[in-house]
């Protein structure tokens, strides 16, 4: 029997939840008029709450607007973490509680299918009217989870096991969920690069350097709330629901969470730090880092429970994953600092002896590596922080020092600050008894060997001189050049060393050493010492090179050097340059055929004169042509004799 009947349905209309920060500004109207429209939502949730089992279904799924009061709240609250973004009002968080414990109270009647023998209808029957209706959504399941995951998480456990056991849509929905969760995350990690890594370029033409501040300064921080309640919205509900690992694995959703963890902890780091507001945010950054960390935890959970029960091939895909994991060293780092991934390698390695282990080498070497730096930058850390503890201390004791030393000053001027914390050091830094003894002059010697002007000195100062230059005269000084001078050690060492200087041989022992006859063959011959030789007779004599031979010599030369056996044929003989006369007769002669062609212009005089003369005249027109070239024109000279030298012409 269906116990939703339109006839039985209220035919009103419903308010919906608006945040306070949408509708109040600084005006008290305001606030007044919000705080008594949250008054009618208060009234509506009362009077769902009081309707009879049946009106009240007949309600739920024929009036559209019944349950959009716990919609709009469940959208727009504001989660435990989250409570700042709240006015810190008291009239307003007041009627906002007040909204809260009736909105968990309506969700809780819509998820309860027996009140009594006669109010009550089939589980299966019950989700499949929210879920076909879209009463309660899988959002809306993330939502609960956030907003009172911490505070009802046994009663919330129970709801989603029966949820998902009832509603197979349900899980069907999920699935379709994760996955646009990731394409949010995709989206969310752009806004982020965007906002924060290279900042917002769209300002407008009015904005002063405060206005820019301020307003990137809001879009940080929406982006960091966002970031913590996605974080608790994923966390909580895997909590409640483990088995939903199961899903959020399939989808791939820890590698996608690994990726975004890796990419957006630099960039929102080096944002806040830069505005100097790592106090303000670093509670919510380090609460999200951890949660996002959880999360993957959470999604491997299935594995883990594999390998509690022995099933096969559930390691070597855990160690898959791992590897998979090791591309994203930000959250590696930060995930084996929270659940020591390295001892689960371990454990496995153990308890696992068949699979091989390079591959468990391989992982826990490559966890090394990345985690190398981190464990660095945390020694160094420590490392300053001692440094700071021991220099505030230092800072300390050289204050009361101070202290102690101008008590003293005080009645004795005349004395150093170096002597008196001598003084000060022997009678246990009580200045009244340095006092008391210096009047006295009752000092031991141990003191009168300092100088009464010694001024003060550092702790590094003293470490850094090889003495002390207040004692007078600088005994130490005398002692360590007496130790220099001091060579009695030699006398210890010449014993050791004098059984290498000379060692006994027997004759026996000698002749043993070299045993063979003596060769006395050329002990007649007489050897003659030769006479030096002059270091100018040692060289070779001159030789003409071959280049400026004669041909007649360079025939010669050949012939001498070729054998009777293979004769070499003269004529065939290459010189190493051609010979410049016979250059300079074909090109006249090349020059006198072209003009000879142009017949209205008469045959040019170079043509007889480059013509070879006899040997008197071609020294005679060089000799002038020598003289006269600089009266004209030649500016090309340079180059005509650099292409000549590399044709070999000289």
């Amino acid at each position: 029997m269906a116990v939703e009947d339109k006839k039985f349905a209220l035919k009103r209309q419903f308010l919906g939840y608006i945040h306070p920060l949408k509708s109040i500004t600084n005006d008290l109207v305001q606030k007044e008029c919000w705080i008594e429209q949250m008054k009618y939502l208060v009234q509506d949730f009362k009077t769902l709450l009081n309707l009879s089992f049946k009106e009240f279904w007949s309600t739920v799924v024929f009036n559209k607007q019944a349950t959009m009061g716990l919609c709009t709240f469940l959208q727009e609250a504001a989660p435990p973490h989250l409570m700042d973004q709240l006015p810190q009002d008291g009239d307003v968080l007041t009627i906002y509680n007040e909204i809260d414990n009736f909105a968990y109270k309506l969700f809780k009647r819509l998820t309860k299918s027996f009140e009594n023998k006669e109010s009550c209808m089939s589980p299966h029957y019950m989700w499949s009217l929210l879920c076909h209706n879209n009463i309660i959504s899988i959002p809306m399941l993330f939502d609960i989870c956030s907003i009172y995951g911490q505070s009802y998480k046994k009663e919330l456990e129970i709801i989603f096991n029966e949820l998902f056991t009832c509603q197979k849509l349900y899980k069907e929905n999920l699935k379709n969920f994760i996955q646009f969760t990731i394409k949010c995350l995709s989206q969310f990690q752009d806004k982020i690069e965007i906002d924060m890594g290279y900042g917002n370029l769209l300002c407008q033409i009015n904005e002063t350097s405060t206005d820019i501040e301020e307003r990137s300064l809001c879009l940080i921080e929406d982006n960091i709330n966002y970031l913590l309640d996605t974080s608790y919205n994923i966390t909580n509900f895997l909590e409640i629901y483990p088995m939903a690992s199961t899903y959020f694995y399939q989808e791939k959703f820890h590698i996608e969470l690994a990726s975004f963890y890796h990419s957006i902890k630099p960039i929102v780091y080096k944002k806040v730090i830069a505005m100097n507001k790592m106090e303000k945010f670093q509670e919510k950054i380090h609460a999200s880092r951890l949660l996002l960390v959880k999360s993957v935890r959470q999604c491997l959970f299935h594995i883990s429970t594999q390998i509690k029960n022995k099933s096969e091939n559930t390691v070597e895909e855990y160690l898959e994953v791992i590897c998979e994991l090791l591309e994203y060293n930000e959250f590696v780092n930060d995930y084996t600092l929270v659940y020591n991934l390295t001892k689960d390698i371990r454990k496995f390695q153990k308890s696992n002896m068949e699979i091989d282990s390079t591959r468990y080498d391989y992982l826990l070497k490559s966890l090394e590596l990345i985690n190398k730096p981190y464990i660095e930058l945390k020694q160094k850390e420590l490392q300053e922080q001692q440094l700071e503890v021991q220099t505030i201390s230092t800072n300390i004791e050289n204050a009361k020092l101070q202290s102690l030393i101008n008590n003293v000053k005080d009645l004795l001027p005349h004395l150093g600050d170096g002597f008196i914390q001598k003084c000060l050091e022997y009678y246990d830094m009580d200045p009244e008894k340095v006092v008391i003894m210096v009047l006295e002059n009752c000092l031991p010697s141990k003191l009168t060997q300092y100088d009464l002007n010694l001024p003060l000195m550092s702790a590094y100062e003293d470490n850094a001189t090889g003495f002390d230059h207040s004692i007078k005269g600088n005994k130490k000084l005398k002692k360590f050049k007496k130790l220099l001078d001091n060579k009695s050690f030699r006398n210890e060492m010449r014993p050791f060393y004098e059984k290498y200087y000379v060692t006994e041989v027997t004759c026996a022992e000698l002749n043993s050493y070299y045993n063979d006859e003596h060769d006395d063959t050329y002990d007649e011959i007489e050897y003659v010492r030769p006479e030096p030789v002059d270091e100018n007779t040692k060289r070779r004599p001159d030789v003409v090179p071959r280049v400026l031979m004669e041909k007649k010599v360079i025939t010669e030369v050949v012939k001498e050097e070729s054998s009777d056996d293979e004769p070499q044929k003269v004529s065939n003989f290459q010189p190493f340059c051609e010979n410049p006369e016979e250059v300079r007769e074909r090109q006249a002669r090349k020059f006198a055929a072209k003009q000879s062609k142009k017949s209205n212009r008469n045959k040019p005089k170079i043509a007889s004169s480059s013509a070879k003369p006899s040997g008197s005249n071609v020294e005679l027109e060089r000799q002038r042509k020598n003289e006269n070239k600089a009266f004209s024109g030649n500016h090309n000279r340079r180059n005509a004799a650099r292409n000549k030298q590399q044709k070999g012409m000289f």
